[in-house]
């Protein structure tokens, strides 16, 4: 790939610091007319450039890819602070952006260089940084971006060469963000936790379909983010970034999924984020994220300048409202450790209300060819022929399933890969150093069907139902208790209630449980069934329902054998049954009173 040469100019005083003349500092993205975005060597080179040249921008290291490269972030504040402690005892917010969680889109990555250059450089709305400080992450997926090719997005209109989607172990990062498979995952969760950030940006570019828009973002406003955050977000943040980005010439929309893949005129759903996504995530700690998804069939100078510009908008309104958006986040912070929280239902899923409203998009003008290759449906769209069409919008959301919050999960000892996560996470806990029976609530399932496909590395569950029972049960000794009422209360929640998307058992870590140890033998059962029909007439008639009814039963002698076996005193009680308990609010009590007296728990 062809190269253009870097000068390295005189240094001429600027902010009170030794500064590099600014057509140094010209991105690669510019120079190459907007055609290219560095490699990892070139990402690198640039962020040392910005450092040398300004006391206001310091680089750190996060941590190393599973290839052992260095992850950077930039910090950028208006006294060269490169702690959160001290950026917000000046009184500053903290605005987090990051680009190449998937490699293949680079925007971001070009944005936020030129953004930062004319921030403290270029003396463009330097006085923004008086009122919040920036930490710019770069390249997040590392590996990936050196998996580079001019062929890594079939859909994409440029850069001329790019990175790949996922790590060098096939994860999508942006699916991790719960789970924390990988290592780059688990640096980044070590340097969210630390400075906390007030907003994000989280920057893509989306396949799909072609439209007029230059950017479609998505913001957790249907009611998985603290109401008063999502109403700002919606009624002030909105209602000023809209305008203002179709007067710089990019126009925005929210996040498109059609009723019907590729096909506008079907309309449009709404959809609440899942913690695996950074959206979801972020919303589950309290912090509005701004998804940014430019249009990868706009020019690669479009898209790029359309982030830029939409990130800056953002921050001069960030600094206008900086005491707004902080008291904010903190009142949401201070609800987690509210015992109302405990009091009423906690909602684990969101799904459209089925209610619409006709709104006009602007899209261009295509047809429905049918395939004569796969007989399907072939969209051919004309980006030469504006249109706006009117469609139905199904933006409402309502509450899918809810649960009522335990004021503690108990973690058995065997449970070994739970207490990393927790740590990862910086969720608090305790143990249990000696026996202690309680009244718990447990819960078994029902029904459980996996998916044939893997997804993340994980054999998810696709299907399942489960009951809930309160039993006497024995915490074990080194049992985790993990309160509810804490800073993390959402993050607990959708780990291990299991009907949560995202939870642990969703996810196919508990995927032992269901699988059975023992079985019987026909040498056995034939007898054994019919002494139990004998004896229980309901016994009798349910397996003859089933037996009528049910065809692949009715074929499956095994099937049968196994049926009669579940109703016996050898079957395995614990198969199918999770293996956390949920504790009702009395029993934490009594263990924590437990603790105090006798110094049962640690």
């Amino acid at each position: 790939m062809k190269r253009f040469p870097i000068l390295f100019l005189l240094f001429i005083p600027i902010f009170g610091f030794g500064q590099v003349k600014i057509d140094s500092l010209v991105t690669l993205f510019e120079q190459s007319n907007y055609l290219e975005t560095p490699t990892y060597k070139g990402t690198i080179d640039y962020c040392n450039r910005l450092v040398k040249s300004s006391k206001m921008v310091n680089r750190i290291i996060i941590g190393k890819s599973a290839r052992g490269m260095d992850i950077p972030m930039l910090i950028v504040d208006k006294n060269g602070f490169s702690s959160p402690n001290s950026i917000r005892k000046a009184g500053r917010a903290i605005i987090f952006i990051q680009a190449c969680v998937h490699a293949g889109e680079p925007d971001g990555k070009d944005a936020g260089f030129m953004l930062i250059r004319d921030l403290v450089y270029r003396n463009i709305n330097s006085s923004l940084l008086d009122y919040i400080s920036i930490i710019f992450i770069p390249i997040f997926n590392v590996d990936g971006h050196e998996r580079w090719s001019a062929f890594n997005r079939i859909n994409q209109n440029g850069p001329k060469e790019m990175g790949w989607r996922t790590t060098a172990n096939n994860y999508n990062l942006n699916r991790d963000y719960l789970k924390t498979d990988a290592i780059e995952m688990q640096h980044w969760l070590k340097m969210y936790n630390k400075w906390n950030p007030d907003f994000l940006f989280d920057c893509h570019t989306t396949d799909g379909a072609d439209y007029q828009y230059a950017i479609t973002y998505s913001l957790e406003t249907g009611g998985n983010l603290d109401p008063t955050i999502s109403s700002w977000l919606e009624n002030s943040y909105l209602k000023t970034i809209t305008p203002k980005m179709d007067s710089l010439g990019y126009s925005i929309f929210p996040y498109i999924i059609f009723r019907n893949w590729h096909d506008p005129r079907s309309g449009l759903i709404n959809y609440a984020s899942p913690l695996k996504l950074l959206n979801g995530f972020a919303a589950a700690r309290n912090r509005g994220c701004l998804l940014i998804e430019t249009h990868m069939l706009k020019s690669y100078k479009t898209r790029v300048f359309a982030t830029y510009g939409i990130i800056m908008e953002s921050l001069k309104l960030f600094a206008k409202e900086r005491e707004t958006l902080l008291a904010m986040n903190k009142k949401a912070d201070e609800s987690m450790l509210s015992k109302e929280m405990l009091k009423q239902p906690f909602s684990l899923e969101f799904e459209s209300s089925g209610d619409s409203v006709i709104i006009p998009f602007r899209g261009v003008h295509y047809d429905i060819v049918k395939s004569d290759i796969t007989g399907g449906n072939w969209f051919i769209y004309d980006s030469t022929r504006k249109e706006t069409f009117s469609v139905p919008y199904f933006k409402q959301l309502k509450v899918k399933s809810t649960v009522t919050l335990p004021a503690a999960y108990v973690i058995p000892p065997e449970i070994s890969f739970i207490e990393p996560l927790l740590k990862t996470h910086e969720i608090e806990y305790f143990k249990v150093k000696e026996n202690v029976t309680i009244k718990g609530e447990i819960i078994k399932f029902d029904k459980v069907e996996l998916n044939p496909r893997s997804v993340e590395g994980h054999q998810t569950v696709k299907s399942q139902t489960n009951s809930v029972y309160k039993e006497q049960v024995v915490v074990p000794q080194g049992s985790i208790v993990v309160p509810v009422s804490q800073l993390r209360l959402k993050l607990i929640v959708h780990m291990f209630e299991p009907n949560s998307p995202d939870s642990y058992l969703q996810w196919g870590f508990f995927n032992i449980i269901f699988e059975q140890k023992e079985y019987s033998e026909s040498y056995v059962m034939e007898k054994m069934m019919r002494e139990m029909m004998d004896k229980d007439p309901k016994l009798k008639a349910d397996f003859e329902l089933k037996y009528n009814s049910d065809s692949s039963f009715r074929q499956n002698q095994y099937e049968i054998y196994n049926w009669f076996y579940s109703k016996t005193p050898y079957w395995d009680q614990k198969l199918n049954v999770y293996p956390i308990i949920r504790v009702p609010e009395q029993i934490t009590l009594e263990l924590l009173k437990t603790y105090k007296k006798n110094s049962i728990l640690n």
